[in-house]
């Protein structure tokens, strides 16, 4: 499957370098004024190769004389971005310009010419034409043919996989035999080997009773419509006893000789007047419900369509006023009952015998398995196998690799494969996005606001082009994350009291994207070594044709001693290096650097082979200063400074060179000294401000012209004099969050200045939050219940006046603190029919008791109340 996963990559690199220099060319305007032309010929060529690599991927799937050629794709797309951003690097810090302009044009034209190359003659070398008449004896063809399900599949003990399903079961049997006058879509969602199929199986044989006619189709990613609606047109002319071998016969070549048109036509014909049920199992798209819902009529009272997919979106898409039924994971114990019954066979009276010093090797394998039941199910299968205790240790040393193998069993295919399906379903802009998860630690908590920021620097993230949305890039990274929830790939939970959602992956998933981020040596991981003593560089030893030895993405794992004069023993590739530090990894193509734990050396900040950083995230620790050479680092957009100690940084004035910069995390450091550079980052999307107690800030706020940042989209820990002082409030029209702290003599007049100001009129503001002095009240808050674009309130300090005059009905999440609310705010918070989050916490009521009744809160997900 590599080949088809390169072309989809090449494709996700080709446009993200299309992308890239048309921001260049607006924003370094004047660094490419003499080679303009060039540059744009260039564009011009790469978008050529991109719907050449398109087309290219949409007419095959994968084969072996691909592999060069999407590896030259990739290649080029990135020697593209390192000339244009090494030109403007040196243009910007010489003053010879003349010559750098010379050096770029026959580098451009080079690239041209092998761009040329690429598109004029891979068609004749590669064969494409006969790749499409081969490509059905592909492995994903066949793996396709074996997962095709059918309800009378003998999965061997059937009840053992309804382990857990009880309540599942349950809820489905309901959903289908509930009658309502309209066509129900009844869904089944959740990941790969969740046991969807299973479920619906099972439940499909117990109900067909209840309807007149049935049938059961299999669609995956590679269905074809006609021959779907052919299945299920002759499922429902099943033959019965009297009909002879000729008739069947007849009753085929009639249908089969019908257009699409007159399929649709037959089967809303025979299903019109009937009670049917009809399951499309593996169902991927709405594309794909959108062409087959044409030949369902309402028929009679209760009639049903019942999908099985790994998609939350095909699932609303097909009926917004059904609820899925998500089967649950295995708790432990759930698991190791599973694997008991696959394992061991009945005996002789029907029971299962599992020795007693199987049980602590068996519950151990089914602890990896995450709760996955066809993890269990395969693991299961191979123990089956196994009759010596000697035997479950050896499996037991290395469970993943076990389960993951494709047995030659259908119902024990691998559990990668199946996981893969979703990760090749994928559209070729979320490839790299689920790629990135893969760069944290395990179990690590992957703030979601941190990750779509990152995806953003990273440049992944590209906005709508319609007309009619104006959407921002932090809007369109979010969408992106839904896409990976909705389609059961990434989870999303809520973490504390704020709100902070975090993402993480199940187990095999994570595996799954480990995988083909080291076979695409997608980034490059500094981790701590088993011993303690060393340090592991883990990427891919790949063995593609043109891969690299070094990523240009560099992450490195907490608890790793990385000062730069630090020799260790580490491991390259599997093999064990003496004397070599991370600095190793460093080259000059280096795009991202993320520091994830432990401190780093700053002084290693100077070296020239970070200069082509866009991504960058480091540790401070206590005393160090941040070296001026930061500020050589133009092509930065993601700048996040953490600190180690409570001992204050001062930001170098050369900062304010970093004209590219989009986002500037400063959230848990603390910081002295003057910001004024700030105001030089005129392309800042995202500000995040260091934390402060009783609204005292250590740094110096003179001279900063927060007006200037036309382009800021969220602003956190501001003070409210600053905004106001430069008329920012009328200026900064792009702000979408806002997180205000008031200071100074006149709060009362400047929190009236903010609530009608243009940002809060106007309706772009997405989330506002305020804080108050603690000897201050808020004035009257009633504009906010007229801020309908307002989903995110936060409110800190003493409200004088009743919920019911201030908040939307449009809010999804409320937090109060310090309130001191005398009236029970529940009876007015209850009724917000979109409130998902309310913390209501310190002294933010000082009553002593709340009433909620037992319709409110329709929709509420997390409630905290605390002191």
């Amino acid at each position: 499957m590599a080949e088809f996963l390169l072309s989809k990559l090449a494709e996700s690199a080709v446009s993200h370098t299309v992308q890239r220099i048309s921001d260049l060319l607006i924003h370094e305007a004047s660094s490419l004024r003499s080679v303009r032309e060039d540059v744009v010929l260039l564009q011009n060529e790469l978008r050529s190769l991109q719907g050449f690599v398109k087309d290219a991927d949409s007419k095959q799937e994968h084969d072996q004389r691909l592999r060069e050629l999407v590896h030259q794709v990739k290649d080029v797309a990135s020697e593209a971005e390192d000339v244009i951003d090494t030109h403007i690097l040196k243009v910007t810090s010489s003053y010879i310009k003349a010559f750098h302009n010379k050096r770029i044009r026959p580098q451009v034209n080079s690239l041209r010419s092998r761009i040329h190359s690429i598109i004029n003659t891979s068609m004749q070398i590669y064969g494409f034409k006969s790749v499409i008449e081969e490509g059905n004896s592909s492995m994903v063809e066949l793996q396709r043919y074996f997962r095709r399900s059918s309800p009378n599949d003998d999965d061997g003990d059937n009840d053992d996989v309804m382990v857990s399903l009880k309540g599942s079961i349950n809820a489905l049997t309901a959903e289908l035999t509930k009658e309502e006058d309209r066509l129900c879509i009844v869904s089944v969602v959740g990941m790969g080997g969740l046991g969807k199929t299973t479920l619906a199986k099972k439940v499909y044989n117990g109900v067909k009773p209840h309807f007149d006619c049935s049938a059961w189709v299999f669609i995956s990613q590679k269905y074809v419509v006609r021959d779907v609606l052919i299945d299920i047109s002759t499922q429902l002319d099943s033959p019965n006893e009297d009909m002879n071998f000729e008739i069947i016969k007849s009753g085929w070549e009639i249908v089969n000789a019908l257009t699409e048109h007159e399929l649709i036509d037959l089967l809303r014909h025979k299903l019109k007047e009937k009670r049917f049920l009809v399951v499309l199992d593996d169902i991927w798209t709405i594309v794909a419900w959108d062409f087959l819902k044409r030949a369902f009529p309402k028929g009679k009272k209760g009639s049903k369509v019942l999908f099985t997919t790994r998609n939350r979106e095909v699932a609303t898409y097909g009926d917004p006023w059904s609820s899925p039924i998500e089967p649950p994971f295995l708790t432990l114990e759930e698991s190791w009952e599973l694997l008991r019954r696959k394992a061991f066979p009945r005996d002789i009276v029907g029971e299962r015998c599992c020795p007693p010093e199987y049980e602590n090797l068996g519950k151990e394998m089914a602890k990896k398995c995450g709760g996955l039941p066809l993890a269990v199910v395969v693991l299961g299968g191979l123990l089956k196998a196994k009759n010596s205790l000697d035997q479950w240790k050896k499996v037991l040393q290395d469970v993943n690799s076990h389960v993951n193998k494709l047995q030659s069993r259908q119902q024990y295919e691998g559990v990668n494969e199946i996981l893969l399906l979703s990760y090749h379903d994928l559209p070729y802009n979320l490839k790299p996005c689920f790629l990135y998860l893969g760069n944290f630690p395990e179990d690590y908590e992957i703030p979601k606001r941190k990750l779509v920021r990152l995806w953003i620097g990273e440049g992944f993230i590209s906005t709508s082009t319609r007309a009619d949305i104006k959407q921002t890039l932090g809007e369109a990274a979010e969408g992106y994350l839904e896409e990976l929830v909705d389609r059961c790939m990434v989870m999303v939970d809520r973490s504390d009291r704020t709100g902070k959602k975090t993402c993480c992956m199940h187990d095999l998933m994570r595996d799954v994207c480990t995988l083909k981020a080291k076979e695409e040596t997608f980034a490059q991981i500094i981790q701590q070594h088993e011993s303690n003593k060393s340090i592991d560089i883990s990427a891919a030893s790949s063995l593609q044709v043109g891969s690299s030895s070094h990523s240009r993405r560099l992450v490195i794992h907490p608890g790793c001693d990385l000062h730069c004069n630090t020799q260790q023993t580490c491991t390259f590739f599997g093999k064990h290096v003496k004397n070599a530090s991370w600095m190793e990894q460093v080259h000059a193509n280096l795009r991202t650097l993320l520091c994830l734990g432990g401190s780093l050396s700053l002084s290693a900040l100077n070296s020239s082979n970070f200069r082509m950083l866009r991504v960058l995230e480091l540790c401070v620790a206590g005393g160090s200063k941040i070296p001026r050479g930061v500020g050589n680092l133009i092509h930065l957009r993601y700048l996040c400074i953490n600190s180690s100690s409570k001992t204050a940084i001062n930001l170098p004035s050369s900062l304010g060179n970093l004209r590219n910069l989009q986002t500037l995390d400063l959230g848990r450091c603390n910081l002295a000294g003057p910001v004024r550079m700030i105001s030089r980052m005129i392309h800042l999307r995202r500000l995040i401000l260091p934390h402060v107690s009783d609204e005292k800030w250590n740094f110096d706020w003179s001279d900063v012209g927060i007006d200037e940042l036309k382009d800021i989209e969220t602003l956190k820990r501001i003070p409210a004099s600053v905004l106001i002082r430069y008329d920012a409030l009328n200026k900064l029209t792009n702000l979408r969050k806002l997180q205000i702290y008031f200071d100074g003599n006149n709060i009362h007049d400047d929190i009236i200045r903010v609530l009608r100001s243009p940002i809060v009129e106007s309706g772009c503001l997405r989330s506002l939050c305020m804080r108050m002095p603690s000897n201050h009240v808020f004035p009257s808050l009633e504009s906010l219940s007229s801020c309908h674009s307002l989903t995110r309130i936060g409110l800190i300090g003493k409200i004088s006046e009743g919920m019911h005059s201030i908040i939307s009905i449009t809010v999804t999440k409320l937090t109060l603190l310090d309130s001191q609310l005398e009236q029970d705010p529940m009876p007015v918070l209850e009724k917000l029919p979109n409130l998902r989050f309310l913390f209501v916490g310190r002294n933010a009521y000082v009553g002593s008791r709340m009433d909620c009744s037992a319709d409110g809160f329709p929709r509420l997900e997390f409630l905290g109340l605390y002191d």
